[in-house]
Formats: C-alpha cells, sequence, structure tokens
C-alpha cells in the first residue's frame, strides 16, 4: 500500500470509526493499521489502533481488544505525544476496570487526569471524568458518580459554550448520570435523560454504549417496581450482549434478572435463567484476561527496571554498562559487513573549574546539554551514546553511506563548540577535547582497542591545548587536531 493509496483508506476508517460503525471499521483497520507502521507515520497508526481497541470494545471482542492493546501500548510509548499517553491510560484503565481491578483502574485514570490538566486537554478531560464517573458508580459511590458526570458533560458543552473542541462522547456521560440518579432515587431526572437518549438509537446492531442505555432504563424500571418491563428489557439487552459476546455486561443483567425473576416466584423461568447465567460465568472464568494485563503491567515495569539500570539518571542518556553490554555486539555485526564505525570519546574542558566558579547546578546543566546535542546528533544512524564517567561522554556510531568519518566529526566538534549557558546574565562558553578512532573499515573487532585508540587521541587533544579533535590514525598512530 503506497501513501495515497493509505491517505484514502484512513479517510474511509474516520468516516466508519465517528459514525459507530464500529464493524466495519475493523474489517479493514489491521491492513491500515500494518500499512501506517510501515510508512513512519506513527501517529496515524496510534490513532488507528485507539480506535481498533474502542471498536472491539464496544462490539464486544474483549480478547481482540486487548491484543491490540498491547500493540498500543508499545507504540505510544515509544512514538505517541502526551495526549496520546493519555488516551492510553484512559482506555487501559477501562479494561482494568471491566475485570474488577477497581484500585488499578483508577490509578490509571488519575496519571491520565494529571496530564491533561496540565496541558488542559478538553477531549480527554471530558472522557476521564466520565470514567471516573462509571468507576465510582462500581463502587457505589453515587454522588461522587453525579458530579464526575456533570464535570465530563461540562467539557462536552452540555450546559454552556466554552470550549472550542468540546468531548464528543455525550452519551456515556448522560448514560452515567441517568445512572447515578437512579441509585440515588432521583427517577423524573434520570428518566428525562434516558427517554432522550433512547431517542437517538436506531436499529441494531447496537454498540455497547447504546445497550447500557438500555440497561440503565431497565435499572430505572426495576427501581421503580415495574417488574415486567424491567424484565422485558433486560432481555432484550440480553440478546444483543449476548451477540457481541460482552460477557461483563451479560454478568450485570444475569445478576438482575435472577433477582427479579425470584420476586415473581416463576421457578422454570427461573431455573433456566440461572443455567444460562452460570454457562456466562465459567466462560468469563475460563475467559479471565487479567492474567493478560498483569503480564503487561510487568513488561512496564520490567522496561523501567532496565532503563533505570541502564540510563544516567542525570543526562538520560545511557550509562557505561549498557555502554559495555551492547557495544561489544555492533562492532560483531560492523565487522561481518565490513561497515565503517567510529568511536568517539568527548571530554567537557575545564569541568572542575566550571563547577568551581559558577557551582554544581550549572555544572549539571553543562553536561545535560552536552548530552542532548549528542544524543541528537547521532539520532539519524545507529548508534550507542553514553555518559562513560564524570565529564566524560562516548559515541559509538555508524557512519552514513557517502559520509566520511572526519566530515561526522567535524560537524559534531561544530554542534558542540556553539554550546554556551548563561549564569548571572553572563555567557560561558563551553569547550570540548575529542578523540575519535574507527574500526578500520570492520577490520578491528575488539572495543577496547576501539576505547584504547580513541583515549590516546583524546589524550593528544588535551595536551595540544585541548578545545580541539584529534584522530586516530592506524597508519601512523596520530592525525592532526582541529
Amino acid at each position: 500500500m503506497n501513501t495515497q493509496e493509505f491517505e484514502e483508506l484512513w479517510i474511509t476508517l474516520n468516516e466508519l470509526y465517528n459514525a459507530n460503525r464500529f464493524l466495519e471499521y475493523i474489517e479493514i483497520s489491521s491492513a491500515a493499521i500494518e500499512s501506517a507502521i510501515k510508512l513512519g507515520m506513527y501517529d496515524k497508526a496510534i490513532l488507528l489502533l485507539n480506535y481498533s481497541c474502542a471498536s472491539y470494545f464496544q462490539t464486544g471482542d474483549l480478547q481482540l481488544s486487548i491484543n491490540v492493546l498491547e500493540q498500543y501500548r508499545e507504540l505510544t510509548f515509544q512514538y505517541g505525544s502526551e495526549i496520546d499517553v493519555i488516551q492510553y491510560y484512559n482506555i487501559a484503565s477501562i479494561y482494568w476496570g471491566t475485570f474488577g481491578h477497581l484500585k488499578k483502574s483508577e490509578e490509571l485514570m488519575l496519571k491520565g487526569l494529571k496530564i491533561a490538566e496540565n496541558i488542559q486537554h478538553v477531549e480527554s478531560l471530558g472522557k476521564l471524568y466520565n470514567n471516573l464517573s462509571d468507576l465510582e458508580i462500581s463502587m457505589g459511590n453515587y454522588q461522587k458518580a453525579k458530579e464526575f458526570a456533570f464535570k465530563s458533560l461540562y467539557y462536552a458543552n452540555a450546559f454552556d459554550v466554552k470550549h472550542k473542541k468540546p468531548y464528543t462522547g455525550i452519551i456515556h456521560p448522560k448514560t452515567n448520570l441517568a445512572v447515578a440518579h437512579i441509585e440515588l432515587k432521583e427517577f423524573s431526572k434520570a428518566n428525562t435523560i434516558l427517554k432522550e437518549l433512547l431517542a437517538t438509537i436506531d436499529q441494531p446492531p447496537y454498540s455497547k454504549v447504546q445497550l447500557e442505555v438500555f440497561y440503565a432504563y431497565a435499572l430505572l424500571c426495576e427501581r421503580q417496581g415495574r417488574v415486567n418491563e424491567a424484565i422485558d428489557l433486560y432481555q432484550k439487552t440480553k440478546h444483543y450482549a449476548l451477540q457481541n459476546n460482552d460477557l461483563a455486561m451479560l454478568q450485570m443483567i444475569y445478576n438482575s434478572l435472577v433477582k427479579l425473576i425470584e420476586k415473581q416466584g416463576n421457578k422454570v423461568v427461573l431455573c433456566a435463567i440461572q443455567k444460562e447465567y452460570i454457562h456466562i460465568l465459567l466462560e468469563m472464568q475460563q475467559e479471565n484476561y487479567s492474567h493478560v494485563l498483569f503480564e503487561m503491567e510487568y513488561k512496564d515495569h520490567k522496561k523501567q527496571f532496565e532503563k533505570n539500570a541502564y540510563m544516567d539518571p542525570l543526562t538520560n542518556i545511557y550509562n557505561r554498562r549498557y555502554f559495555d553490554e551492547h557495544a561489544e555486539k555492533m562492532v560483531e555485526t560492523a565487522a561481518k559487513s565490513s561497515q565503517p564505525l567510529a568511536l568517539i570519546m568527548v571530554d567537557l574542558d575545564h569541568f572542575k573549574e566550571i563547577n568551581d566558579t559558577n557551582g554544581h547546578l550549572f555544572g549539571d546543566d553543562a553536561l545535560t546539554i552536552t548530552a542532548k546535542t549528542l544524543k541528537d546528533f547521532f539520532q539519524p544512524v545507529p548508534s550507542i551514546v553514553a555518559r562513560f564517567g564524570g565529564d566524560e561522554f562516548i559515541v559509538l556510531s555508524q557512519v552514513k553511506d557517502g559520509a566520511t568519518i572526519q566530515t561526522m566529526a567535524a560537524n559534531l566538534y561544530q554542534a558542540l563548540s556553539s554550546l554556551s549557558l548563561t549564569v548571572q546574565e553572563e555567557v560561558v562558553q563551553l569547550a570540548f577535547s575529542i578523540g575519535v578512532s574507527t574500526n578500520n573499515n570492520g577490520k578491528i573487532v575488539q572495543v577496547e582497542e576501539l576505547i584504547r585508540y580513541a583515549d590516546e587521541a583524546l589524550y593528544t587533544s588535551k595536551r595540544n591545548g585541548r578545545n580541539q579533535i584529534t584522530h586516530y590514525n592506524h597508519d601512523c598512530n596520530m592525525g592532526n587536531g582541529i
């Protein structure tokens, strides 16, 4: 699929999703997601995965929804924006809540809410307050649920017009508000809301959120003592929930049906309903997706642990441990294909004097800006950028096709030489000594050898007055400084 074909499919998929045509969206979305990733359109791939999670969830296919959630999480934390991260926390929290892990669900929602409030992203605020309302209903805190539903509706411009791009999921918070009214015995208010929502629902197939409206109205009938009407509505909702394989909703419906039919005293119908309910509970037990979520969380914790073990906390680049464990493999791979590599040692000149004169916080800033410059400079090519210790940095990098190590080093020197910091309105120019060695087009296969040569070149730069580059020359031991 080329770019033009993808863009045409992208428009179609957005139209389908926004029209709540979830089944049609699911049928054609996989190829589009794969193409978006191949084309490097990660922002669109992330949004399509978001839509896929929601579409599978809305149609009740939790297994596929969770499978997509894992891919969605990986791409979001690698390439996503703050808004993408909020959306991930929001969706993940719904899954945890669906499977009964309410505290974990709340924890994820609050993480997303904190970011959303910082950047004042209205759509995210509307969604998160709606989901917090839903969570409070699950915990029996109906007054709080009502407050959160009102907050969500505020961001949807349900009461006034303030936000240019309001939260668009108005049916969700209105349903939650209606349920909160029901549980607080504010039946007339609930009835007004639900009648309005029912009028917007057309013919089947029904989405999850539409079934939630039916369920809420059945609950209203139940609480008002309209038992036969409640049973009919629960049975109707059950029929479509079974089509969607929505096990979580079916559990709620069967729980209500069993209690109502017990009141009626119809033992034949009760026996049939109880058998169906037992079947659903067994199916839920067999398809317990909690372990998938726990495994995903374990992977996240593991990644965080690895990050802490391999990252320098001050500069947020790799540390010496990471370099030592990964550089050898890079050198061996380069040797097999005669790929030229450069090993570069960078030393911040007069660092002790910088610290003593301007303070340690200034010294930290100097190290941080140096690390960021190195990381940004080498980002386009496969490389390892690490803090080697103190004021010294080390880089192992491939060389671009058609480029030379000398040109790359000269450009790096220029980028570093432009760095300066301001302290008490005085500009302090940073200076660097640099030593460069090469793997001699794959002939050198030991990292220790590359480090030794680069270190010798670095020492020459310092001995010759600092603030310069020296290249190690394999033929005559040392090249000229720059």
